[in-house]
């Protein structure tokens, strides 16, 4: 799918801006806002309604004829450091960070992203000095190939290996949700109640939660599924980034391939 048009979320369903008005810079205003804000926003609009690990939340205000806040961008913590090393070449986890939630609501005109993510780049780098890079992944299968990373000139890394992921119905569970249970790690709890909280049957009284987890496998409420590979960005920051990110790859934009064709959205 090659659309002059912009993905956009209300209420957590798919919409798109035509190119007919494009956004008046002079109409909307940028800035950090802080994490309840951002937080009740993705769980009301986005796709993946769950909020990650965040470092700065970054928001979108329609200026006029009061500020409504009209999207969010969230740099958050990687699931694991070498998310930032493998894709930037810093030597660091500390010095990268990730672009976990970018959403804009279908009342910002086209060229809305490009306008946000920019001005969002800068806030970040005002905010946490340390970090000199982005990583940023787009998801084929929920219709994404990162056209505004190319916009704004960010590194393509390629495609990530396809991955094996657990369901609950038509809802990906993300791995480090997993992990928690499975490691019975700090805030296994929440996470478990996430599970419940989309159907599956809570843990027996005195059964472990790595048990519980395969008995959810075993009874096929968790159903195991392959997933294409995403698409990987890297916006380098300062020249000290540039220079580590030399060695790797920096590849042609992608389009979207009929075998990875979006299906409807997932959750993680």
């Amino acid at each position: 799918m090659e659309t002059t048009r912009s993905q956009r979320w209300r209420e957590r369903r798919s919409r798109f801006v035509d190119d007919l008005e494009v956004i008046d810079p002079n109409a909307y205003a940028v800035d950090v806002i802080d994490y309840p804000a951002a937080r009740a926003f993705i769980a009301e609009h986005h796709y993946l309604p769950t909020y990650p690990a965040a470092q700065v939340a970054v928001g979108l205000f329609a200026a006029r004829p009061r500020p409504v806040l009209a999207g969010v961008a969230v740099f958050a913590v990687p699931s694991t450091g070498a998310v930032v090393t493998a894709h930037s070449g810093l030597a660091t986890a500390a010095q990268g960070c990730v672009l976990a939630r970018l959403l804009l609501l279908d009342s910002v005109p086209q060229n809305g992203e490009s306008f946000f993510v920019a001005r969002a780049l800068r806030l970040l780098r005002r905010e946490r000095p340390a970090i000199e890079a982005v990583v940023s992944f787009s998801d084929p299968s929920a219709g994404h190939i990162g056209r505004v990373y190319a916009a704004l000139s960010s590194a393509y890394r390629g495609r990530t290996a396809e991955r094996l992921v657990l369901m609950a119905g038509r809802r990906t569970v993300s791995d480090r949700t997993l992990s928690k249970i499975r490691g019975s790690e700090r805030g296994h709890g929440g996470a478990i109640d996430q599970l419940v909280a989309l159907g599956l049957p809570p843990p027996a009284v005195g059964e472990e939660p790595p048990a519980w987890l395969a008995r959810l496998r075993r009874e096929r409420h968790l159903v195991a599924r392959r997933r294409p590979g995403l698409f990987t960005y890297c916006f380098e920051l300062t020249r000290h980034a540039r220079r580590a990110g030399r060695p790797l790859p920096r590849l042609t934009y992608p389009k979207i391939l009929p075998e990875v064709a979006p299906t409807l959205p997932f959750e993680t």
